[in-house]
């Protein structure tokens, strides 16, 4: 737990360096290039909800960088996206393409020049993914599989952000005092989370849980749950007679056992024991700055009740 606490404390004091000096990014290009020198007219495109937030909170109120999310991604998850057109066309025009990472992105392969393309999962702690979900033949399929949802976790989702600064004041560098500003003020509300989750992890570590969708698994984690099943819940499809079973046996098991739902998908199993939590996964918003913020703040209230704890 300590070692957990110590994670989101370094959040803290990464966002205080990351104010206090200067990061140098002008001359930090190898990694990847956007074209002309000139910001005017240049294009973003985020290939996840999430990362969509993250950029807007970077970019603030800068005009000199267009934002563009993919139209075809109904949700922050991809894994069962296919590249539209318009969405493939947005992303050729693109200066720079923000990607979720840990695999997400294998539609893109081969179809867009990887220098402008960035990694935002890049040197992060990734869980493996609880279930493979089912891609069109054709798709490219990872040696080692990864959970895509890393931006349920504040610590996590705060390094994504970091690498959305980088990103940015590399292809704008003239506004890099601006951007890193903003993203200071954001790193201070991510850490607030970070901190109410820490809080709660006290009170839950080595509670019994059942996810009924790996969007939580990152969470999961950082409150030190004990994930005794993970299911794959999507859309109108229900739980198998198979997994029903042994969402009882668990729940008859455990009589403290707590049942995590993602609140996109609509199947609730409220018979079978144990205590729901429904969870708002950040993969649908506004669109405005604060989607990510108010979707953890929704978080954070639910999981209190069951805590009792107050952060």
């Amino acid at each position: 737990m300590k070692q957990v606490f110590k994670q989101y404390r370094a959040v803290a004091a990464m966002l205080a360096a990351i104010l206090l000096l200067s990061v140098g990014l002008t001359v930090l290009t190898g990694g990847f290039s956007f074209g002309s020198e000139q910001a005017d007219g240049k294009t973003v495109l985020a290939t996840t909800y999430p990362i969509y937030v993250a950029a807007q909170n970077v970019l603030g109120d800068d005009t000199s960088v267009t934002l563009h999310r993919l139209d075809g991604v109904a949700s922050g998850c991809l894994h069962d996206y296919q590249l539209s057109p318009s969405d493939r066309r947005r992303a050729q025009e693109a200066d720079l393409i923000l990607m979720n990472g840990a695999g997400a992105e294998i539609f893109l392969h081969g179809l867009i020049e990887e220098s402008k393309c960035v990694d935002t999962s890049a040197n992060l702690d990734l869980l493996c993914a609880e279930h493979d979900h089912d891609h069109a033949e054709g798709d490219h399929h990872h040696e080692e599989a990864y959970n895509e949802h890393i931006w349920l976790s504040p610590a996590r989702y705060a390094k994504q952000v970091e690498a959305v600064l980088k990103a940015l004041c590399i292809l704008n560098p003239e506004m890099t005092a601006v951007y890193e500003g903003n993203a200071y003020t954001y790193y201070r509300k991510i850490d607030r989370i970070a901190f109410e989750v820490e809080t709660y992890r006290r009170a839950l570590s080595g509670k019994p849980c059942i996810l009924f969708h790996d969007s939580m698994s990152y969470l999961a984690a950082d409150l030190g749950l004990d994930v005794k099943l993970t299911l794959s819940v999507e859309g109108e499809s229900g739980l198998s007679a198979a997994d029903l079973r042994q969402v009882e046996a668990l729940a008859a098991e455990f009589p403290d056992l707590l049942l995590f739902y993602d609140g996109q998908y609509p199947q609730r199993y409220d018979g079978v024991g144990g205590t729901a939590v429904v969870l708002n996964t950040a993969v649908i918003g506004e669109g405005t700055a604060d989607d990510w913020l108010t979707a953890m703040q929704h978080n954070m209230k639910e999981i209190q009740k069951v805590t009792g704890v107050s952060p």
